[in-house]
């Protein structure tokens, strides 16, 4: 996986694309970029298959748009390098 965004940056995990799609709109809407990208069922402890991709500095903010549009995430994880 290619990060799109320079470390550090956090992926919150997500089951579906459209659960994904649905949860970026919420992002945006709360003034946060993110990418959808696909992840490896290894990458999570639930085999999620995609995840939105975000700079870890916009972390409160998207976990307060997520819980607000309550949209569940399964697993955020933080990467600090590729």
């Amino acid at each position: 996986m290619q990060a799109r965004h320079k470390p550090p940056y956090l992926i919150a995990a997500i089951g579906s694309l459209t659960a994904a799609l649905g949860a970026q709109r919420a992002l945006q809407n709360a003034g946060v970029f993110s990418e959808v990208i696909a992840l490896l069922p290894s990458q999570t402890r639930k085999g999620c298959a995609y995840g939105l991709e975000l700079a870890a500095t916009d972390e409160e903010r998207a976990r307060s748009a997520l819980r607000a549009a309550r949209i569940g995430v399964a697993q955020y994880l933080r990467k600090e390098a590729d």
